[in-house]
C-alpha cells in the first residue's frame, strides 16, 4: 500500500510541475539561490523519470500536438551539442543540462494536454494562489527593507527587492498582478471548484507589486504588463462586436496600440516619480536639486532608454550574429556563448571573475535571437514552425467562442502569451535559460493547449510516413 502511494506521488506530473516552478522561484531570491540549486537538481532528476515514463508508458511522442516539430528540434539541439564538442567540460555539461531542461518543458509542461483527466484548472489555481501570496510577501519585505534603508535591496543603484536581479523583481511583480486578474474570473474559480482569494490579499498584492515594479527599473516588465492590459482591452472590444470584419478588427487593433502606448507611458511616468520619492527619502536633507531630478529621469518622465541597457543589448545581438556565422546550421550552443561574446566584443562589466557563473548568465537578452544563435537556422526554423502551429490551435478557439467568454480565463491566457512574446524581444526568455521566467512560459503553453482541447480543438486521422501511419496531430 505504501509503495502504491509513493508511486502515485512519484509520477504525479501536476505535483512535479508545481514543485519545479517553486524551486526556480526560490532560486531568484537572494540568499536562497545557492540552497535552491540542490532543489532544482533533485526536481530535475524527478522530471527525467517522469518524462521517460511518459514517453514509454503513455507514448507521449504520438500524442503531443505538433510533437514532430518539438522532437525534431530536440534532435537538432543534440546535433548542436555534438557539433560544438570541446574539452571545455563546463560548456559541454551546460549544453547537455539545457537539453534535459528543454525536454522537460516540452514533454511535461507543454505536453500536459495528452492526459484527458488532467486537473489543469485546479493546478493553475494553486499556482496562481501560491504566486500571489509569495509575490505579496516578498514585495512587502523588500519595500520594508527599503524604508529602513537596508542596502541589500539594491543592485548598484537599482531596486531589486529580495531578489538578486531587478529583472526578476519586475517579472514577478508584473506576473503577480496578472494572476490577480485571473482570480477575478468567475468561470475559472467555478471550474477549479475553489474560492477566490480575499479582496484584501488581492488589493495588497496589486498595490505592493505596482510599487515594486516601477522601482525595479525594468522596462521589459513594464512593457510586459502594459501589453497584457492592452490585449485585455482589445479582447473586450472584439467580444462586443457581433460580426468581425477586416475594418472592425483594424479599428480595434489601432485602439490596442493606442491603449498600450498610453499605459506604458503612464507606468514609466510612475516609475520616474517613485524614483524621485525614494531619492528624497534617501537624501540627507530630504531635498533634491533640479540637477538631481534630471539625473534620475534623464530629463524626461517618459524616457524609454533610461537605464534600459539598449546599447549593451545591441552589442550582444551583433556579437551573436557574428558567432552564428561559425556554425549557421546548428548554432554555437549556449555553453560556448560566453566565449563567443568575449571574442567579439570583449568582457563586459556585467560578467564576473567566475567562469562558471559567466557561462550560466551569458545570453542574447532576446529570446528569438537566442534561439537562432544557439540552435542555428535549422533549430530556429523548427521552433518557428511549432509556434505557428500552436497559434493555429489556440487563436481560432477564442474567435469562435469570443461572445461567450467574457467571464473566462482563456482570453487572459492568450493576452499573457502575447505579452510574453513581446517581452521576449528584450529579455532572457523562451528557451535556453534555467529560470522561472522560461519555465513559466511553457506552463502557460501547456494550460492553453489543455483549454483549447477542452473547448473542442482536435486533429483526427493519420498520415503515412515511410510506410508508417502516424497521427496527424504530430504535424
Amino acid at each position: 500500500m505504501k509503495a502504491s502511494k509513493l508511486t502515485l506521488v512519484l509520477f504525479d506530473e501536476s505535483l512535479f510541475r508545481l514543485c519545479y516552478l517553486a524551486s526556480f522561484f526560490l532560486y531568484m531570491i537572494s540568499y536562497l539561490s545557492t540552497a535552491s540549486i540542490v532543489l532544482i537538481g533533485l526536481t530535475s532528476a524527478w522530471g527525467i523519470v517522469i518524462a521517460v515514463r511518459s514517453l514509454i508508458v503513455n507514448k507521449a511522442y504520438l500524442k503531443i500536438f505538433y510533437g514532430f516539430w518539438l522532437g525534431a528540434f530536440l534532435i537538432s539541439l543534440t546535433l548542436t551539442l555534438l557539433s560544438n564538442l570541446s574539452f571545455d567540460f563546463i560548456a559541454v555539461s551546460y549544453n547537455f543540462i539545457l537539453i534535459v531542461h528543454t525536454s522537460i518543458c516540452f514533454i511535461i509542461f507543454y505536453g500536459m494536454h495528452i492526459h484527458s483527466g488532467t486537473m489543469y484548472r485546479w493546478e493553475m489555481y494553486l499556482l496562481s494562489r501560491f504566486f500571489i501570496y509569495a509575490a505579496t510577501v516578498t514585495a512587502f519585505i523588500g519595500l520594508a527593507l527599503l524604508l529602513f534603508g537596508v542596502d541589500l535591496v539594491f543592485y548598484g543603484n537599482t531596486y531589486t527587492g529580495v531578489f538578486f536581479n531587478p529583472n526578476y523583481q519586475g517579472y514577478v511583480s508584473a506576473l503577480a498582478i496578472i494572476f490577480c486578474h485571473f482570480m477575478t474570473k468567475p468561470d475559472f474559480l467555478a471550474q477549479a471548484r475553489q474560492k477566490r482569494i480575499s479582496r484584501i490579499w488581492l488589493t495588497a498584492c496589486v498595490l505592493l507589486n505596482v510599487v515594486a515594479l516601477v522601482l525595479s527599473n525594468s522596462n521589459g516588465s513594464l512593457l510586459f504588463l502594459g501589453i497584457y492590459l492592452a490585449f485585455m482591452v482589445l479582447f473586450r472590444l472584439l467580444a462586443l462586436a457581433e460580426k468581425l470584419t477586416f475594418k472592425s478588427i483594424l479599428v480595434r487593433v489601432f485602439a490596442l496600440l493606442l491603449v498600450g502606448f498610453l499605459l506604458i507611458c503612464l507606468l514609466m511616468a510612475l516609475r520616474a516619480a517613485f524614483k524621485i520619492v525614494v531619492a528624497i527619502f534617501s537624501s540627507p536633507d530630504g531635498e533634491l536639486s533640479k540637477a538631481d531630478i534630471n539625473a534620475l529621469t534623464k530629463g524626461s518622465f517618459f524616457n524609454v532608454v533610461t537605464d534600459s541597457g539598449l546599447n549593451s543589448r545591441l552589442d550582444l545581438w551583433g556579437a551573436g550574429f557574428k558567432s552564428l556565422l561559425l556554425n549557421p546550421l546548428f548554432g554555437v550552443g549556449k555553453g560556448d556563448l560566453y566565449n563567443h561574446i568575449v571574442d567579439e566584443i570583449g568582457k563586459r562589466s556585467y560578467f564576473t571573475d567566475d567562469y562558471l557563473t559567466n557561462v550560466f548568465i551569458a545570453d542574447m537578452h532576446n529570446g528569438y535571437i537566442g534561439v537562432l544563435v544557439i540552435s542555428g537556422i535549422i533549430g530556429f526554423g523548427l521552433f518557428a514552425m511549432f509556434m505557428y502551429r500552436f497559434l493555429n490551435m489556440t487563436l481560432p478557439v477564442w474567435f469562435v467562442q469570443r461572445r461567450i467568454m467574457t467571464y473566462s480565463i482563456y482570453p487572459c491566457m492568450i493576452g499573457l502569451f502575447a505579452a510574453y512574446l513581446v517581452y521576449a524581444f528584450i529579455e532572457r526568455t523562451i528557451l535556453f535559460d534555467l529560470s522561472f521566467i522560461v519555465t513559466s512560459f511553457w506552463a502557460i503553453l501547456g494550460y492553453m493547449s489543455c483549454y483549447a482541447t477542452d473547448l473542442g480543438y482536435t486533429i483526427r486521422g493519420t498520415v503515412e510516413v515511410s510506410g508508417l501511419k502516424v497521427p496527424k496531430r504530430l504535424f
